[in-house]
């Protein structure tokens, strides 16, 4: 694909002296700066979290009268195992911390999961805390306060819980308007190869748990609860996604409903009456992402992943989702999506683009909306991998005035090495509360972000990830450029792929063993003044530097035919930057006398990059 850009006024001598800078080694990551006023008050938890502490689905923060409670995974005693605690923090900023405890006092110990087994939590109107634990596909795991407020008390009560003969799994909570709680999960009904969604209820007076209803029930389908969010008149906002049975990452019909204490009754978005269990057929507006086309409930893609809900008062805002078209593997590919009824239909909209950030840019398992006084918000996560920052990830906040159409987009806390996960509640105040965990560098924060004093600053999220990827205001006439090469070692190390702007082992130009002196030359077909010209090269798991090209020159194809603007020999850096004065060119060609130091000699190019003229 080429990209047009304005040509440059200078001309061109014919021989331009090249000035050679050598440029360090390929980052592994970089902090990138914030690409808009961050209003968020982050801080770090002072716990360790497991490396499984990671969902998508989980409710694992609440607030109340104050309080802010947080639940998570800590290393276990042994390898690949955790620990489940609940901490709580007061009015005075102090924390305080306890493990959930078996019935012999000792601290409850789990087998690592991820992705399934986290804890949700909820507090009920009596100052109850309620865990639902380590459940993936099993008995339940149920934890209860035996003092109020007391994170240190929560003892094992998982006897109370009904149905004691299914497996249980994705355990999402909501406290009611009247203090009672809830619990929706997926409910194994394997003997009729489906899986079932079940809401229970807890009456906090009578201290007594009790199934509500089978949310949902389909035969060759699996239930994958999302969210539950109760409004100011008590009722109970239920989301979810089918997949097939017995299980699948890709998801598939994203669906809502509305539960009424009052009555018992279920009804769609419209307000007609439901007859449960709800199925992918069943009648009325209750599926708020369709099928697209080709995709059906077995479908690797389209597929949806991930979704909550945002209620404003006793009424839906929207709802916040990953989708995908097409991917590669089972968890790439997903763009944000909004879907709000309008009164008569569902409308769909696309807040985060993968196509339209360009490439080296994912989200991962991690969304969150709230709706508070006049703005709307989605959090999300997103991974950028880049040659200037390396792979890193960051919670983006996107949001907009209720009845606009443009979101405005920042972050929250810094850009982290490694995946994040999120959770958000809106206290009272409007202020949204943010539980984000690192992983794998065992790190948990916390994060306030208020809507008072007006909205934060935002900027839009193309200019977020270029933010995030480390890219200077200069552009880059190589990127996206059509490209030759003289060979290529495999199909999938092919010449386009030292110029999409991804610096991953698995996005590079190799070329073939037997080509000696390897020859790789870039058409952005308008001519442009150009006067930098950076070559990546390497491999990121090599522990030397033999991997590099050795020696290469590099020429600009001009009006006066292809002009040579530097040289390089003996060279052991992963990034080398030639700078020259500026040259009108519409071609970049890479001339490789001396591929690698390696055994296996061949040139390994993660990019070539062409730098514009500033103005």
């Amino acid at each position: 694909m080429r990209r047009p850009h304005n040509p440059g006024s200078r001309a061109v001598t014919a021989a331009l002296a090249a000035a050679v800078t050598i440029g360090a080694a390929l980052p592994v990551s970089a902090a990138a700066a914030p690409a808009a006023r961050n209003a968020a008050q982050v801080d770090q938890l002072p716990f360790t979290v497991d490396s499984s502490n990671q969902a998508g689905w989980w409710k694992p923060l609440d607030v109340v009268g104050g309080v802010t409670y947080v639940a998570y995974n800590a290393p276990g005693p042994t390898a690949a195992t955790h620990e489940v605690h609940v901490a709580a923090r007061g009015a005075d900023g102090d924390w305080t911390d306890g493990c959930l405890r078996f019935a012999d006092g000792s601290c409850a110990t789990f087998a690592d999961d991820n992705g399934h087994n986290q804890p949700s939590i909820v507090v009920d109107g009596a100052g109850h805390v309620h865990a639902f634990v380590s459940m993936h596909h099993e008995q339940w795991n149920y934890f209860r306060t035996t003092t109020p407020g007391d994170v240190t008390s929560l003892v094992d009560v998982s006897a109370q819980m009904p149905d004691q003969d299914l497996a249980i799994t994705y355990p999402v909570t909501a406290r009611g308007t009247d203090g009672d709680v809830y619990v929706m999960a997926r409910a194994g009904a394997d003997q009729r190869q489906a899986r079932t969604g079940n809401l229970y209820r807890f009456d906090t007076s009578a201290g007594r748990w009790s199934r509500v209803a089978v949310v949902a029930d389909a035969p060759a389908h699996s239930f994958y609860p999302d969210d539950l969010k109760v409004g100011t008149d008590g009722r109970v906002h239920v989301l979810w996604e089918w997949g097939p049975w017995p299980a699948d990452p890709s998801r598939h019909l994203g669906s809502y409903a509305v539960y009424d204490p009052a009555d018992g009754s279920f009804r769609d978005v419209t307000g007609s009456a439901l007859a449960t269990p709800i199925t992918p057929s069943t009648p009325g507006a209750v599926i708020y992402q369709p099928y697209t086309a080709g995709e059906e409930i077995g479908s690797y893609w389209p597929a949806l992943q991930t979704a909550k809900l945002a209620v404003h008062g006793d009424t839906l805002d929207g709802i916040a989702y990953r989708f995908r078209t097409e991917g590669v593997t089972a968890f790439d590919g997903y763009d944000v999506r909004y879907a709000r009824w309008d009164g008569a239909a569902w409308q769909r909209e696309t807040v985060l683009d993968l196509a339209g950030l360009g490439p080296g840019v994912e989200t991962s398992a991690a969304i969150e909306t709230t709706s508070a006084g006049a703005t709307t918000r989605v959090y999300a996560v997103v991974e950028t991998t880049s040659c200037v920052t390396g792979q890193q990830s960051a919670v983006v906040r996107a949001e907009r005035v209720r009845g606009e159409s443009t979101w405005r987009f920042g972050t929250v806390g810094e850009p982290r090495a490694g995946a994040q996960r999120l959770s958000a509640v809106t206290a009272p105040t409007g202020t949204d509360q943010l539980y984000v965990t690192v992983p794998s560098a065992g790190q948990l924060f916390h994060a306030a972000l208020p809507r008072t004093g007006g909205t934060p600053d935002g900027t839009t999220a193309a200019q977020l990830v270029a933010d995030l990827r480390g890219e200077a205001t200069r552009i880059n006439v190589a990127r996206g450029a059509d490209v030759t090469v003289s060979s290529t070692l495999r199909a999938d190390t092919g010449g386009e792929l030292a110029v999409d702007g991804s610096c991953t082992d698995a996005s590079r130009w190799i070329s073939a063993l037997d080509d000696a002196q390897p020859v790789l030359t870039a058409d952005w077909g308008t001519p442009t003044a150009v006067d930098t010209v950076r070559v990546r090269s390497g491999y990121s798991k090599a522990t030397g530097t033999a991997d590099v090209l050795r020696a290469f020159s590099v020429e600009l194809h001009t009006a006066d035919g292809w002009v040579p603007v530097g040289q390089v020999s003996g060279n052991t850096q992963g990034t080398v930057t030639l700078t020259f004065p500026a040259a009108t060119a519409d071609q970049v060609r890479l001339l490789v006398t001396d591929p690698s130091a390696s055994a296996t000699d061949v040139a390994r190019v993660y990019e070539v990059e062409a730098l514009a003229v500033d103005g």
